[in-house]
């Protein structure tokens, strides 16, 4: 007897979040994985070769998109239009203006209708749109660790309107994909720390956009490589605007979410706190007008297939924590 009561199918198995996925799937009490499929780019051992023929075959209630961006931007609509459900953990359809992908991402958008639709899959922020949602957008993991501390803040216009916000995000190799490029061998990662993407970086436009308020004039993010299998540690430098506590509203926000832990105060998160769990842990220290936050998450669970476990629950109608315990 089949005790599952849902199935969901894997495109992209064989990369580091479409592996990480299924591992975490087959934990989970209720969801099972139908179909393991590779990319048509990347077709390896022990995953299918993808074909929408095969997918029907397996009837998944949602199929889960670890692609790279320009194949979920031409996936996407094909799926949608057989009737699946899907969640893109690819940035394809994380803007709402399809303007941005000429610029941040090198190519046109060919789907902009849809990207209406999509709904941000930030659980903690979108759980009512998520639920009913045909297409969810997972969450890019950099913009993960430094929405969740700033987007409440922004709400509440709790930021001096004046003063720019700085991110510095530091992240493991596995943030790079499974994908061989000449700066993510071993080589020129150990004992090395580099920053790139300066000053357009593609997860730049996405925590923009998710800010209420936010400008790319008053908001810098800058990425650092580190020599790390996994994890992502942002440090994010603010002004509050005065009479605020930064650390009342964010221990508010989320004094009831299983996920998001602001940590008291004298304590601040590390990699190995967050490694291998869908959290996401946040310090915050205060001095005079500046406040430093320090959010740390496992950039393949929370900032991709944790977050996507979250997703699939919402839709699916689980428990918001089954499989991520």
């Amino acid at each position: 007897m089949n005790i599952y009561s849902h199935e969901v199918s894997i495109v992209g198995v064989t990369g580091y979040a479409g592996q990480e996925l299924d591992r975490l799937l087959a934990a989970h009490p209720k969801i099972q994985v139908a179909g393991r499929f590779a990319s048509k780019a990347d077709v390896k051992s022990g995953a299918e070769p993808f074909s929408l023929e095969k997918l029907r075959s397996y009837s998944p209630d949602v199929v889960v998109l670890a692609t790279e961006h320009e194949l979920s931007m031409h996936l996407v609509p094909e799926l949608l239009d057989a009737g699946f459900r899907v969640v893109d953990m690819s940035g394809a359809f994380r803007l709402k203006d399809p303007k941005l992908y000429s610029e941040w991402y090198g190519f046109d958008h060919s789907a902009p209708a849809l990207l209406k639709e999509a709904v941000y899959g930030l659980p903690e922020f979108y759980a009512k749109q998520i639920s009913g949602a045909r297409l969810v957008a997972n969450p890019g993991c950099y913009a993960t660790a430094a929405i969740l501390p700033l987007a409440p803040l922004y709400k509440a216009h709790a930021l001096d309107p004046g003063a720019t916000v700085v991110v510095d995000g530091k992240s493991g190799v596995s943030g790079a994909g499974r994908q061989p490029k000449q700066e993510t061998h071993f080589c020129e990662v150990y004992e090395n720390i580099s920053a790139y993407g300066v000053l357009k970086h593609r997860h730049t436009p996405e925590m923009v956009s998710q800010l209420p308020g936010a400008t790319f004039d008053q908001f810098v993010f800058t990425p650092h490589l580190m020599p790390l299998n996994r994890g992502i540690l942002n440090t994010i430098v603010l002004r509050p605007a005065e009479r605020v506590s930064v650390r009342s509203i964010l221990t508010e926000t989320y004094a009831k979410t299983p996920f998001v832990k602001v940590l008291p105060e004298g304590s601040l998160p590390n990699i190995h706190s967050i490694v291998r769990t869908n959290l996401c842990s946040i310090g915050i220290v205060s001095k005079g007008p500046v406040t430093v936050i320090i959010s740390a998450i496992d950039n393949l669970v929370k900032g991709a297939a944790g977050q996507a476990v979250q997703n699939l629950n919402l839709m699916l109608g689980c428990e918001p924590g089954a499989g991520l315990s």
